[in-house]
């Protein structure tokens, strides 16, 4: 999921790793906040799929600054980096989808519907396991872990009503 962030942070202009991880983290420091570590080997991934560039540019003292740029045909792997199918697990689920929420606007509009439609329907899911869980009988959870499929529960419907809000924006 770095890899969207940093279409997104390139899509204005050429960065640097430390800008671009300043922009990230300006941006989307809500919810993530990565690591040079974590945003070189991405930049690497990027470039070597060539949806991304990269120069040297030299100071007048000779200082070495690296910057990278978005590469012509960008989009496409946006798109599909994209619409990879979000995790099957809840934690991830959430912070994946935050991530492409995040990004949303360099999508065309009938992608973000389906996107939208997509995320509902795996948050639908999510929402009939846990309230499955939670009525079964063979299942013997103790206070916290049914206070704690109670609150799950209650975030889905919160961010159901969410995306739907976000239709049409």
């Amino acid at each position: 999921m770095i890899e969207l962030l940093i279409l997104y942070s390139l899509k204005k202009r050429e960065r640097t790793l430390y800008s671009l991880r300043s922009d990230i983290i300006e941006k989307f420091g809500s919810f993530t906040k990565p690591s040079v570590g974590t945003i070189h080997p991405a930049l690497k991934r990027l470039l070597k799929s060539n949806t991304i560039t990269m120069r040297n540019d030299f100071s007048q003292g000779g200082k070495k600054s690296t910057f990278y740029g978005l590469a012509m045909h960008w989009q496409k792997k946006f798109n599909d980096l994209f619409f990879v199918p979000l995790s099957d697990n809840p934690t991830n689920f959430f912070t994946e989808l935050q991530t492409r929420i995040g990004v949303m606007s360099l999508l065309e509009d009938d992608l973000k519907e389906t996107f939208i439609d997509d995320a509902l329907l795996k948050l639908e899911s999510f929402n009939l396991d846990f309230k499955n869980a939670l009525d079964d009988e063979y299942i013997n959870f103790d206070i916290y872990q049914t206070e704690l499929l109670k609150k799950n529960i209650a975030d889905i419907e919160s961010f159901k009503t969410f995306m739907e809000s976000l239709r049409g924006q």
